[in-house]
């Protein structure tokens, strides 16, 4: 395979073994991350649609110049997706115009994962959680509360931690693929 303006050669079926280097080659670059940040949302999609979208955000408007569009998928067509699909991280199919995140997708998770404004990260909500049941847990254990046993409390806190994992980890799935 070729090189890409200095960057190492790559190969479609070493998708599983990035470098940290390698994803950060990646996502060092905004139009590329914005890219797979479309693509973990929407799953597949039109090299077309992701161009608009990324051109949205660029310009800040919702209908941005077609000159910027075009600028931007040329980009996208002869510079970033090539060196994504070389690496494994994406297929594209120029027939179809679509794209499709590949297994390699999985190396880019942990640092595409973004909090929406007005939401909190999930290490935040979890510090948050424990300090409510260690301070709830005080007056159940020391008997302010006839009507609530420390049995029904402990219950009532692991049932609280076992639906937040299960919300994290659906999350979590959601934003991988």
């Amino acid at each position: 395979m070729g090189l890409y303006k200095g960057d190492l050669s790559f190969s479609g079926d070493n998708c599983g073994q990035l470098s940290k280097g390698d994803i950060f080659s990646v996502l060092q670059n905004d139009r590329r991350r914005h890219f797979l940040e479309i693509l973990n949302a929407n799953g597949g999609s039109s090299l077309r649609s992701i161009s608009e979208e990324i051109a949205q955000m660029e310009s800040g408007t919702t209908a941005p110049a077609s000159k910027v569009r075009k600028s931007i998928y040329v980009s996208l067509l002869q510079t970033h997706l090539p060196k994504m699909e070389q690496m494994g991280i994406v297929k594209y199919d120029r027939e179809a115009d679509r794209v499709e995140l590949m297994p390699g997708a999985n190396n880019f998770s942990v640092y595409l994962e973004t909090v929406e404004k007005g939401n909190i990260p999930w290490s935040h909500y979890y510090v948050g959680l424990s300090i409510v049941a260690l301070f709830g847990s005080l007056p159940v254990f020391l008997g302010f509360f006839d009507w609530f046993s420390s049995i029904q409390w402990l219950f009532f806190v692991d049932m609280l931690f076992l639906i937040s994992s299960v919300a994290h980890f659906t999350h979590m799935k959601k934003i991988r693929m």
